[in-house]
């Protein structure tokens, strides 16, 4: 664990040495800078427009703008989250161009690839059937989430980014940033459990997206996501299940409740607003547990 610690520090300290010689104009540093971001740049644009040739054009364009910007980066330790919001920006300006809503049209999977892909023993416990049909419908179910959701989906799982980072990246708090990362797991679970498969198969779902969408410029072809990265907390879970059919229900159901009740009637209104606080904890907890 710490020689790799030590590992990951060192590459840490590589890059912030080429950025510093960058800053200062070297060309050759540019352009090992650029060497190093374009693999992890072009996944992460890939993984939200899922489409290789804009992929490959948006990220020429964010390496144009860092190239053009990056005098201006103060903080060196704040680079990738610097370069992925570029890169949001040049996404975002592509659509609003072209008038397009943000919804991809998927390429279809690399069949050759995916076929080797799912050949291959992954030890997840799945038959190569099985994942061929879980990578097919992940994949589907991704390219089907709205541009927000798809974006924080892919900042926490695959950049592995925490909430705070990513309020900043997409300009909103905080606690929003937890709710949307909660409805976007809740539409693939949703996806997930029309296609037959139970919401605990999310997590290799998105590890199988995840390797899926990798660059073929990438240095790895692992890609795991981690469990307590999929936490968001018992309040912004709350905040989110409101919004589900079940929190809808309470809400309904609690909402006729109320509406029988006079002012008279104090001793009920207080059994009321302990039934509305369990009912909202009983919906938090069985969305934490799920």
């Amino acid at each position: 664990m710490n020689d790799m610690n030590n590992f990951n520090s060192g590459r840490a300290e590589g890059l912030a040495a080429i950025i510093n010689k960058a800053q200062q104009g070297d060309r050759t540093s540019m352009g090992q800078l650029a060497e190093v971001a374009e693999p992890r740049l072009l996944t992460y644009i890939f993984r939200l427009t899922l489409n290789q040739d804009l992929s490959e054009e948006l990220c020429q364009k964010t390496l144009v703008k860092m190239v053009q910007s990056l005098k201006a980066l103060k903080n060196i330790d704040r680079f990738w989250n610097w370069l992925l919001r570029h890169a949001m920006g040049e996404i975002q300006h592509y659509y609003r161009d072209q008038k397009r809503r943000h919804e991809v049209e998927a390429e279809v999977l690399n069949r050759e690839y995916f076929k080797q892909y799912v050949a291959r023993n992954h030890h997840d416990g799945l038959d190569q059937s099985t994942r061929i049909e879980l990578s097919e419908i992940i994949y589907e179910a991704i390219a089907q989430l709205r541009f927000t959701y798809r974006s924080i989906l892919v900042l926490r799982c695959y950049e592995q980014l925490s909430f705070a980072e990513i309020a900043q990246l997409m300009n909103c708090k905080e606690f929003g940033a937890r709710v949307l990362f909660f409805r976007a797991k809740h539409a693939l679970k949703q996806h997930l459990s029309k296609n037959g498969f139970g919401k605990e198969m999310l997590l290799t779902g998105l590890g199988l997206f995840g390797i899926l969408t990798l660059s073929s410029k990438a240095t790895t072809t692992v890609c795991s996501v981690n469990t307590a990265s999929l936490n968001i907390g018992l309040t912004a879970t709350l905040a989110g299940a409101l919004h589900t059919k079940m929190g809808i229900a309470v809400i309904t159901t609690i909402s006729a409740i109320l509406a029988g009740i006079t002012y008279q009637h104090v001793v009920i209104l207080i059994i009321v607003i302990a039934a509305i606080l369990a009912g909202l904890f009983i919906v938090g907890l069985y969305f934490c547990l799920d």
